[in-house]
């Protein structure tokens, strides 16, 4: 297995997620939830209005870092409002960086269900199929990101490296990469680096399969 797929591994959940690999997830304590104010001289706050504070507030903790708070303010929402745009799969996106891939995966399903269209829910739901072995159905999840958005990039990324890595399918790989290059400005350059050393496998397979 070449050097490079120890950097493909990184990059699975870093470009497919925006998630770094080398992250430690901080500890934060639970926090209560404040609960509306309601008087008399004051009108009550609507529970939409409630549902939208909540869902902002725990987008601002995920990306923040606060994963605990996150969850606890998207669950809420969740069970109030689960018909909220990407709530289930922001919760699911909030449980897999705490690697709670169990209630991640629960989340993810419930997002598909809602809106059987969410390639987002997809794409992640495959990242937990591939961390859980089962390398067919994350190789199903993925395609059905990109069928449901064929510019989807981080979906090719991630099916590129299932066939390159898990399921060593170098030509189909090759296509994925070159797929993930289109859509994708990469200053680093590192998937046009795997794609020259996909070629360079593969020309050396052919020269010893021809001698």
């Amino acid at each position: 297995m070449p050097m490079s797929n120890c950097l493909k591994n990184l990059l699975v959940v870093f470009l497919g997620l925006t998630i770094s690999a080398c992250q430690s997830i901080p500890e934060i304590e639970p926090q209560i939830l404040p609960q509306p104010v309601v008087a008399e001289n004051l009108e009550p706050v609507e529970v939409f209005d409630l549902d939208q504070q909540n869902y902002e507030a725990g987008m601002a903790a995920l990306k923040a870092g606060e994963i605990r708070f996150a969850i606890e303010l998207l669950e809420l929402v969740s069970i109030s409002a689960p018909e909220f745009e990407h709530v289930f799969t922001n919760l699911g996106l909030a449980y897999f960086k705490q690697k709670n891939y169990e209630d991640a995966e629960l989340a993810l399903q419930r997002a598909i269900k809602s809106d059987p269209d969410d390639a987002i829910a997809y794409n992640h739901l495959g990242i937990i199929k591939r961390i859980q072995g089962q390398f067919d159905s994350a190789r199903k999840t993925y395609q059905k990101a990109i069928q449901i958005d064929n510019e989807y990039a981080s979906a090719y990324l991630n099916l590129g490296i299932l066939y390159d890595i898990y399921l060593q399918d170098l030509e189909q790989a090759l296509q994925q990469y070159k797929k993930y290059q289109a859509l994708v400005s990469d200053d680093s350059n590192s998937v046009g680096k795997w794609i020259v050393d996909i070629q360079r496998q593969l020309k050396t397979i052919e020269t010893r399969t021809q001698g």
